[in-house]
């Protein structure tokens, strides 16, 4: 299979439709100069030699949802080496989203520092638009160390999982985080206004508590089906172990 050339799927599509991707196009991203890959909603399966592309395949999928993909790759690592200099990437999908079918593009546009969103042909704010119409999971062997490192990276994976429950999770979230950074920020500096001080560390405490309900939430949905079991896997118990998510089981999150 060339690298530059996906075979077409024309499948009936099944008639009980989940969130999917039925279309995939790809423009300068990674060995892509152009391809394109239809498929209808059922499961897919990428096969073939050693760097045909399946890999960046995948990155390309996870990019249509907030943050830097599976790969975690710079804009800049991700055009094709092949390209013209200064040459953009982008990927665009046809989905059938939360809220019905929609095309979804993301990329890097030359010059931008962060990378473009497109929804049904509009310009989007930022990438936590992207957690209205899809959501997107994954576990790859990179990921191993997840369960055996420190809390950072599962709280994100976690977040992932939020993102498919509650869209706004994405919004919340990184305005917390950029909050914390302008505090930090202020704090080394030693620009001490207090004023501005405290209108970021009123927007972290607005946005954390908020951030926190969303992930007790979430848990509490997913304890009561894990609880469950399946077939002959044993039930899960699952909890969030934080000092907001407790004081949450006391007080209302406003």
């Amino acid at each position: 299979m060339s690298p530059n050339t996906l075979p077409s799927v024309a499948i009936e599509r099944d008639a009980a439709s989940a969130i999917a991707v039925s279309r995939l196009m790809l423009t300068n991203f990674r060995c892509f100069a152009h391809a394109a890959l239809s498929v209808d909603a059922r499961p897919v399966v990428l096969t073939g030699p050693n760097g045909a592309g399946k890999t960046s395949v995948l990155e390309a999928l996870s990019l249509l949802a907030p943050g830097p993909g599976l790969r975690g790759a710079r804009l800049a690592d991700i055009a094709r080496r092949e390209a013209a200099e200064g040459a953009g990437w982008a990927v665009a999908a046809e989905v059938e989203g939360f809220q019905g079918p929609a095309s979804i593009g993301t990329g890097a546009v030359p010059g931008e520092p962060r990378r473009a969103v497109r929804i049904d042909g509009r310009p989007a704010k930022g990438q936590a638009a992207l957690a209205e119409v899809i959501s997107a999971l994954w576990l790859t062997p990179s990921m191993d160390r997840m369960f055996s490192d420190g809390t950072g990276s599962r709280r994100r994976f976690f977040d992932r999982l939020v993102f498919g429950f509650d869209p706004g999770h994405a919004s919340r979230l990184s305005a917390y985080e950029r909050a914390m950074r302008e505090r930090a920020r202020l704090l080394r500096d030693g620009a001490g206004d207090a004023a501005w001080l405290g209108a970021l560390e009123s927007r972290m405490a607005e946005n954390g508590v908020a951030v926190a309900a969303a992930r007790r939430t979430t848990v509490r949905r997913l304890a009561a089906d894990l609880a469950r079991g399946a077939g002959p896997f044993p039930g899960a118990i699952i909890g969030f172990d934080g000092g907001i998510e407790a004081l949450l089981d006391e007080i209302p999150a406003v």
